[in-house]
């Protein structure tokens, strides 16, 4: 064995002062006991703060005690009846008797500054419980009989609990400390832990640490999805936290920024299908019938749990996905569930999409312990509502419908989204096998109610847009008139026009156009932007893609926007627009276009 000199050993530092008293305030405490002995109303302004183990001085404790046994029944904390308790418990002998509460007082003069004597014993108390903890970590490190991970995770909670602790808190200040506290580390494991039996195992060592339930624990963390809210506003405020008063699209009318959809349907249907075509438009930046995506190349997440690869994977081609870079802007994960919310997170903060599809509602909560008649089942909609904010994204979650043709399972299920699409069979008369009815059943961003007829084609797995069911008994004026509005925003996006300028380029009446105008705002087909004390003016938006050098598109769209961006730089005359008669609306099929409604006789 080679002996190894004794310098070349780390030497540790224990030459502290064993010999030094603790931080105390002895003057502190007895200025507080004198000031209430004194002045008995002086004790409420520290009873939800100094806690008896925050005396030094064992008598300063129990006369402390006394004082707090005497408040709680309502009774004086005058010298009296401090002493009369004392006696009474055989505690007066102990803590010096009759004299030693005597002195108290006569050392003090009023309780002018309790408060301020109050917070100096708390904060020698708590430097004395980090001394305490240090010599307790010491001893816990000659401990041979524990692992270093237990030894490590033994002082870490010790240390967080002396550091973390708020500073002379009141009562209700210690329990928001200990709610806030469990909440962080509980939202903590909900959110990061990816793998489901690791977040399972981490829930129920959190709550053998707090002595609770894993089941309290959920629930906690559901709570505080459906709890939140800002501090009162003042409408200065509002206006700053809204922005703008325009709502933002992703599909005119249809699909609104950061939101949350429900879309409900049979089984058979295509609602999967018609989820897969509303993307397509908005990465295309094309149309659906009269909805027209407010930009290009938009960025799709699917959560595909009710078709295989090889199902999703054909009917995407058979939808055009395969044509031109359509691809390079979805991602895809099969099999994911309510309990992998982690990676959607990841997802979300990586992939940043704007539209993610959910397929469905019932294969992510497969793994629930509650039933879909349950308010609980509504959690993960309620986990994405605040996500659609947080990351600019809006969320499309298929769902089927019940017997009723409504919404299947608990009403929450309904009322934790914004909007709520009912896809259904058209059953009148006249219609084929293969007639959609397209509800916007609930809306927050336009006008509910309105139905669609849509057409499936079961070969190419594709929607026609046939027009708004109401439309047959539409005045014919009034429906050219829209068309031409439409028509005319449409080669004129994100230029802002008053009735009367649109009054003027397409020869209608201005109360005419107004009519027509606000049924086309409500509906969200075109932006409304009101002026205070001016006209309201109408335009459609066309958002600026950047292109970059790994993708480079020419489209018709770009190309508008370039001489778009060209005329408000001054660089080209901006293209004369002469006022027209109505347009004459040709009917043609297409599934991206409008078309005249067809009768099946």
């Amino acid at each position: 064995m080679v002996a190894v000199p004794y310098s070349y050993t780390e030497e540790l530092d224990f030459s502290f002062n064993d010999s030094k008293l603790p931080p105390q305030n002895i003057e502190a405490e007895e200025a507080v006991l004198g000031g209430i002995l004194l002045d008995p109303s002086a004790i409420y302004r520290v009873k939800d703060r100094l806690q008896p183990e925050h005396f030094y001085i064992g008598a300063h404790k129990d006369i402390y005690k006394a004082c707090l046994r005497l408040c709680k029944k309502g009774e004086p904390t005058d010298l009296l009846s401090v002493t009369s308790w004392l006696s009474d418990h055989e505690l007066l002998a102990e803590i010096g008797g009759r004299n030693k509460l005597a002195t108290l007082v006569n050392r003090t003069v009023c309780a002018v500054n309790i408060d301020y004597d109050a917070g100096k014993i708390i904060e020698e108390s708590k430097l004395r419980e980090l001394i305490r903890e240090s010599y307790r970590t010491i001893k816990l490190a000659y401990d041979k009989t524990q692992d270093l991970t237990d030894k490590l995770s033994t002082v870490a909670n010790r240390i967080k609990a002396v550091t973390d602790t708020p500073i002379a808190p009141t009562k209700e200040e210690y329990l928001r400390w200990k709610h806030d506290q469990l909440l962080e580390e509980v939202t903590n494991i909900y959110t990061t832990v990816v793998e489901p039996s690791f977040r399972f195992f981490r829930l129920e060592e959190l709550a053998k640490e707090y002595s609770r339930s894993t089941n309290s624990l959920e629930h906690l963390y559901l709570k505080s999805l459906t709890a939140e809210c800002t501090k009162l506003l003042t409408y200065e405020e509002l206006k700053e936290l809204a922005g703008s008063t325009v709502r933002e699209w992703l599909v005119n009318g249809l699909v609104p920024k950061s939101t949350t959809i429900l879309l409900a349907a049979d089984g058979g249907i295509g609602k999967t299908k018609f989820a897969y075509g509303i993307a397509k438009t908005m990465i295309q930046g094309t149309q659906f019938g009269k909805f027209i995506a407010t930009g290009q190349r938009r960025k799709i997440l699917y959560y595909q749990g009710d078709e295989s690869p090889g199902d999703m994977m054909q009917a995407l081609e058979s939808l055009g996905y395969s044509e031109s870079d359509i691809g390079k802007y979805v991602r895809v994960r099969f099999g994911w569930s309510a309990e992998n919310m982690p990676a959607l997170l990841q997802d979300l903060k990586e992939f940043q999409p704007d539209f993610v599809v959910l397929d469905s509602l019932s294969t992510a909560n497969k793994y629930s312990v509650y039933q879909e008649s349950q308010m609980e089942y509504a959690r993960p909609i309620l986990q994405m509502t605040g996500l659609a904010t947080q990351y600019k994204t809006t969320f499309l979650i298929i769902h089927h419908t019940n017997r009723e043709g409504g919404v299947r399972g608990t009403t929450a299920i309904r009322n934790a989204v914004s909007e709520v699409w009912l896809l259904t069979k058209d059953n009148s008369q006249t219609a084929t096998p293969y007639d959609r009815l397209l509800e916007i059943n609930k809306s927050r961003s336009r006008s509910s109610g309105k139905k669609y007829r849509l057409m499936f084609n079961p070969e190419d797995l594709q929607f026609t847009f046939l027009g708004e069911e109401s439309e047959q008994g539409f005045n014919g004026t009034e429906q050219s008139a829209k068309d031409a509005l439409l028509e005319f925003f449409s080669n004129n996006r994100n230029t802002r026009f008053t009735t009367k300028e649109l009054a003027h380029r397409l020869g209608y009446s201005d109360g005419h156009l107004r009519n027509c105008l606000g049924g086309l705002a409500a509906d969200g087909l075109i932006s409304a932007e009101p002026q205070n004390g001016r006209a309201t003016n109408y335009f459609l938006v066309l958002e600026s893609v950047t292109i970059t050098p790994d993708h480079p598109c020419e489209t018709p769209q770009s190309i508008a926007r370039t001489q778009l961006e060209a005329v408000e730089t001054g660089s080209i005359a901006e293209y004369p627009i002469t006022p027209r008669s109505p347009p004459t609306i040709t009917p043609v099929i297409h599934t991206l276009q409008w078309i005249q409604p067809k009768v099946i006789v």
